[in-house]
């Protein structure tokens, strides 16, 4: 018998001018991504004073190409906000994932949450 998956947990900590998003999930999926995208658009808003979005992928494993395509979208509602978008401590191979796609070229990179907020 198959259990409904439980809803995606992410966390949103506001942090002065910025805020750090967290998906607390090994693999970024359809869900996480849909609750991602939700919780970045509801705090980071164009009248939220937000400068700067810091994704913080340290649980993240496993990177299919639809959370790839999120990110890029995300990427591109932070500079229509006038807004600095940050991923931080990725796990190796994920970071591989956006180096082989070519997406490090559009994506700033940080070692640590608290790198990415200096």
């Amino acid at each position: 018998m198959n259990e409904a998956p439980r809803p995606a947990s992410v966390t949103i900590d506001k942090r002065d001018r910025a805020i750090v998003a967290q998906p607390q999930t090994k693999l970024m999926d359809d869900e996480p991504l849909k609750t991602l995208d939700q919780l970045i658009n509801q705090n980071a808003s164009a009248q939220s004073g937000i400068t700067l979005v810091v994704l913080d992928l340290c649980r993240v494993q496993i990177l299919p190409s639809l959370a790839l395509g999120l990110f890029v979208q995300i990427c591109r509602k932070c500079k229509a906000r006038q807004q600095k978008l940050i991923l931080a401590a990725l796990q190796p191979q994920i970071r591989q994932v956006f180096s082989v796609t070519r997406l490090d070229q559009l994506f700033e990179f940080a070692d640590t949450v608290e790198n990415a907020l200096k």
